[in-house]
């Protein structure tokens, strides 16, 4: 399995993709287990998520770019911050936002940075 989940003492779920990408094969198990989180919040109590992503040069497939996307268009899911991401994965992003006409995903350096965005 390429991610690890955890909800955090603060309400903020981390998400780890130490493993590499989600591959076409792994998105429903992925899936699966974010919906658990994604399902027990509400549109006016939103998920939070810090996503950490070491990927470098790594590409997704349109199967995982259309998952993210899918994902990022429900109202449960908020603030979305991400450390780690190599320039592809950024341009990605923006083709998301764009897509979902969201504006809830930030992308950091520093871990520090990206809670203390989540936090406000």
């Amino acid at each position: 399995m390429p991610y690890q989940i955890q909800m955090q003492d603060d309400g903020i779920l981390r998400i780890n993709f130490a493993g590499g990408a989600l591959e076409r094969d792994e998105v429903d198990d992925f899936l699966r287990d974010f919906n658990l989180y994604l399902g027990a919040a509400t549109p006016e109590a939103p998920l939070r998520t810090l996503t950490i992503a070491d990927q470098s040069g790594m590409k997704l497939s349109s199967r995982v770019r259309k998952a993210f996307s899918d994902l990022n268009s429900d109202p449960h899911l908020g603030k979305a911050a991400t450390i780690g991401m190599d320039r592809y994965t950024r341009v990605l992003v923006g083709f998301v936002l764009k897509a979902t006409g969201r504006d809830n995903i930030r992308l950091f350096e520093r871990e520090e940075e990206a809670l203390a965005w989540l936090r406000e």
